[in-house]
Parts: C-alpha cells; structure tokens; sequence
C-alpha cells in the first residue's frame, strides 16, 4: 500500500539516494586520509627523525575539500527525500480524507470525531517521522556501513572479522524491541484519538460545563487521559532508549578488541600506524550509521503502527456503494415510498419494522411519534445514508439501490434540528446548496428562508464570518441559514428534520408562509414534534415502534382519538 502513494514521487527518492551514495563516499575519504596521515607521520617522525612535513597541507585541503563535499550532498539528499516524503504524505491524507467522506455514514456517526482527527494528526505524523528518518538514514547508513566493511577489509581484513563476530549479536535485541515498540505505539496512537474526543467535546460543551459547574469533574477526565497517555508513551520511549545502550556497550567491546588485536599487530610488524588510524576512523564513521539503523527499526515500527490505522480507513470497503449498472436520475417528480421497510443500525438497534406508506409528488406529508420510533430513520433510509435491512425504498417507483447515489442525494434537500455550518461566511454556506449559484440566487433564498433581514444586519453582511459550526451565530439563525440553503438547491425533494425547532414563533411563522410557497410543486417531508408545524401538513403519518400506526390528516386524527390525539394532548398540557 506505500508503495501506491510513494511511488508517484520515485524521482525525488532517487535523487535522494544518489545524494546519499554520495555523502557516503565522501565519509569513506575521510577514513582513508586518516589512514594516509598515519603512514605520512610514521615515516616522516619515525626512526630517521624529522623529515619533509609539506604533505600535511595536502592533507588539510583533502579533508576540508571532503567535508564540503559531504555537507553539500547531504543537503541535497534531505531536500530531496523531504520532499518526496511531504508529495506522498498529501496523498495519503487526501485518500484517506476521501475514504471517510465517501464511505460508509455509518462509521463516521459511529466512531468519535477524535479518533478521526487523530489519525490525521498525529498518525500520518508518525508516518511522516518514519518515512523521513528511513528516506534520509537508511540508504545513507547502509551504504556508508558497507563502505568503511570494504575499507576495513582491504587494510586489515583478520581485524575486520572481529568486528563481524561482535557487532550481528547486538541485533537480536534490537529487532525485537521494534516489534514491541510497535505493538505499544498502536495502543497509544489509538488512545491519542480519544483524549482528542475528550477535549473537543469538553470545549464544545463548555457552556454546560460552566452552568452546571463541571470544570473539577472535566478536569478530573481529562488528567485521567492524560496520565494513561503518558503510561502508554513511556512504555515506548523506554523501549526505544534501550537500543542506543545496547549498541553503545557493542561499541565499546568492538572498539577494545581492535584497539588490542591492533596493538599485537603493530608490534608484531604486521600493521602500521596508518591501518589503526584507518580502522578506527571507519569504526568511528561506521558506529553511529550502526546505531542510526538500530534505531530506525524502533522508528519504522512506530510508523508501521500509524500505518496499520490509516490504512484501516483507506482499505475499508464501503457497504452502501453503487451498483455496477446504477441508473442516472432525471428529474424527480417526487413520488416517495417505502415498501415493507425494516431496518436495524449497525449496533443492532432496530429502527423500523415492516413500514409502508406512499407519499404523492408535491404532497406534504408530517412524520411523528414519541423519540425513537424511527422518524428520522426515514430521512437517513431515502438519502440512503444506510440501506434497508428488507424491502425497499423507492423514488417515482425506482428502488432507490439501483440509482446513482449521487444523483438521488441531487435531487433531495434536507434541513436538519442540527444545523451543519463550515467556518466561513454566511454566502458560502448558503452557496454549498448550488455551488455554482448567483448572488441573486443566494439573496432570493435568503429572503424565502426569512434571513436575509438579520444576515444583512451582520458586519459585513453576506461576507461576516459564521464561525466553527456557526458559533457567531444564533440557534435560530442558524437554521435559517440551513434553511436557505435547501431552498437554493432547489430539489425536488424536500426533508425537514425538526428545522423549525429553534425558532421563535414570529420567525417560524414567517418561514411556515414561505415554505407553503416554495414548497407547492415539490414533495416535502416533515419530521416535527410542533403541532403548528404538523398540523398544516397534506397528511399525517403517526409512528410507533418502528411502524405506521395511525395515517390521515390532523382533522380526523384528533377524531380517531388514538396516538396522535394523545401526543397532541401531552403536548398542549
């Protein structure tokens, strides 16, 4: 699956690895001057005694001309694979941010907005650590660890072997710890997820917070999520400082052995100055590429485990998605039905049992009945947010699971109790009902909708900021707001989900007028708990338990003396 969005931006990684090999190089030099300058000073200051010391200038020149080299290639090689990293990190989120909007509603209702935001944040983070500690140490490291093996080999291949007993044992450990480090992060990544729920929702709330004097309790919940936080990560942190220990006493036992074999060596005639220099020189370049791959096992577990989540959601195949052959839909006349509809939510909650009824085009049609009888079941079931469990949901007598979702959802306008506004201004949200929308059109919705009057009050009018999820603005301008924006989209279909809820009676008063209007030509559906709302509907539909009980208009429901004569009496009293 990295490979999918890594891929795209192959040419910066190459260009980083080409870099690398280059920096590489340009660290093997540096052992061998070291080894040169040994020779030069054994001869030149050895027995015979002083001799030509101009060489040393060569030298200087050689190593500075080698960092320089080093530092530039360096550079380049971090440029490079930052860059490549940041493209194909854009990528994942994009994917994974379409994998969730597209995707089922029922795991976005399901699951915390937290967990969500987490796995933007600070998961696709861990990816970014490890991807760039990989991109930038690992072709470096390896090559540069191969580099000074060969150097080594080729001045004193026996001192080398040495080397090879001592330094594989340390990496048993190692490799180890990685697979518990990414056991743990995985934990603490999803825990990271639901200490964000916890304070969005306590800032969210904060109005409940302070009128009930919840500040001590909310602090109490949230140091418990912070606490566990920090339990989960420092288990983490301490695996991982437990790699540079355990290659650091590796090095000392490597470098000792050398040190003494090399000493053995020299005096035996077998060596000279230069080689100690030159080993110990690789050594020293060697260890902390060593110790840098140690670690990026650590690092690349941590990120596999970030990984391990993203890719839960961009992997995730959606269970309410378009058939093969879905259908295009023209214009709706409006004709709704549902035809022995039962259903029941993901966790196993059943919503509807066996629901049937018909709503004619252009007719209004009210919804009511006591919580949970599965009124606004019905809206998500006809925008199809979920499919039915049996029977069938139909517009002008096509099921609507062989049409094109997008084209059903077109042509169905929905107002809901909780207003969606997006932090930007008052035309924008209205806009969002037709993108391509006039400000003529957007005014002209904003006058059905009864909110032209207050928006242009507003600083800056059209242009005044609504704030995150409207918060600059009231309840009920709010859901005129939302209002407008289901008359600009001019559907055939129109939904409303207790839209006059907040509302004072004046305001709604004017919006029942202008929505009597609007809504003459088009199919409206009414979920409402008002009687003033209710009553002005073409037809009542009473739900009980998930069913159609009781179906007429206000006049001979009262007369009936059933369900709905009896919520309207709970109401008035």
């Amino acid at each position: 699956m990295f490979a999918t969005f890594f891929r795209p931006h192959l040419g910066w990684f190459v260009g980083g690895t080409v870099f690398a090999v280059l920096t590489s190089l340009f660290a093997t030099g540096y052992a061998f001057i070291l080894g040169v300058l040994g020779d030069r000073l054994q001869a030149t200051f050895g027995a015979e005694g002083a001799g030509d010391t101009s060489w040393i200038i060569w030298v200087a020149a050689a190593i500075v001309g080698l960092s320089i080299g080093r530092a530039l290639t360096l550079y380049l090689m971090t440029v490079a694979n930052n860059t490549g990293v940041q493209r194909a990190l854009v990528d994942i989120q994009d994917r994974q941010f379409n994998a969730l909007t597209h995707g089922d509603y029922a795991r976005l209702s399901g699951d915390a907005s937290g967990g969500f935001v987490s796995r933007f944040i600070n998961d696709v983070n861990s990816i970014r650590d490890a991807g760039l500690r990989f991109a930038n140490n690992f072709t470096k490291s390896v090559v540069t660890v191969l580099a000074m093996l060969g150097l080594m080999l080729w001045t004193d291949w026996q001192l080398t072997l040495l080397l090879l007993v001592v330094y594989p044992i340390a990496f048993g450990p190692v490799i180890r710890l990685g697979e518990r480090i990414r056991k743990r992060s995985k934990q603490a990544q999803k825990q990271i997820g639901e200490v964000t729920s916890l304070l969005s929702e306590g800032f969210q709330s904060a109005r409940v917070v302070k009128a009930y004097g919840l500040e001590a309790y909310q602090g109490e919940r949230a140091k418990r999520g912070f606490v566990e936080r920090s339990r989960l990560f420092l288990k983490v942190l301490t695996d991982r400082a437990a790699v540079d220990p355990i290659l650091e006493v590796t090095g000392g036992i490597a470098l000792a052995g050398i040190l003494g074999f090399a000493a053995w060596r020299i005096s035996e005639g077998a060596a000279t100055l230069g080689d100690l220099l030159r080993i110990i020189g690789a050594l020293a370049i060697a260890s902390p590429e060593l110790r840098a791959l140690g670690t990026l096992n650590a690092v690349a577990q941590e990120g596999g485990a970030a990984a391990d989540r993203v890719f839960d959601i961009v992997d995730a195949e959606p269970s309410v998605s378009d058939a093969a052959d879905a259908k295009a839909l023209g214009t709706v006349k409006g004709a709704v039905a549902f035809d022995n509809v039962t259903f029941a939510y993901p966790d196993g909650t059943t919503a509807l049992n066996g629901l049937s009824f018909d709503v004619k085009p252009g007719e209004t049609v009210a919804i009511v009945g006591a919580s949970g009888a599965g009124k606004s079941t019905i809206f998500n079931l006809l925008l199809r947010l979920y499919d039915v469990s049996g029977g069938a949901v139909l517009v002008d007598k096509l099921d609507i699971r062989t049409v094109q979702s997008g084209a059903l959802r077109r042509a169905i306008a929905l107002v809901s109790q909780d207003t969606a506004l997006f932090d930007d201004t008052v035309r924008a949200n209205i806009a969002l009902g037709k993108l391509n929308a006039s400000d003529d059109e957007i005014e002209a919705a904003a006058k059905t909708a009864n909110a032209y009057e207050f928006v242009k009050e507003l600083p800056g009018g059209f242009e005044a900021p609504v704030g995150e999820m409207g918060r600059n603005l009231s309840g009920g301008q709010r859901q005129r707001v939302a209002l407008a924006r289901a008359v600009l989209r001019d559907a055939g279909i129109l939904l409303l989900d207790e839209a006059t809820s907040a509302l004072d009676a004046e305001s709604e008063a004017k919006i029942q007028d202008a929505l009597a209007s609007y809504a003459k030509d088009r199919t409206t559906l009414i979920v409402a708990h008002r009687l003033s709302t209710v009553r002005s509907a073409d037809r009542i539909i009473v739900m009980e338990a998930g069913t159609c009980v009781e179906e007429g208009d206000h006049d001979a429901l009262m007369a009936q003396g059933g369900v709905y004569k009896r919520l309207v009496d709970l109401q008035l009293s």
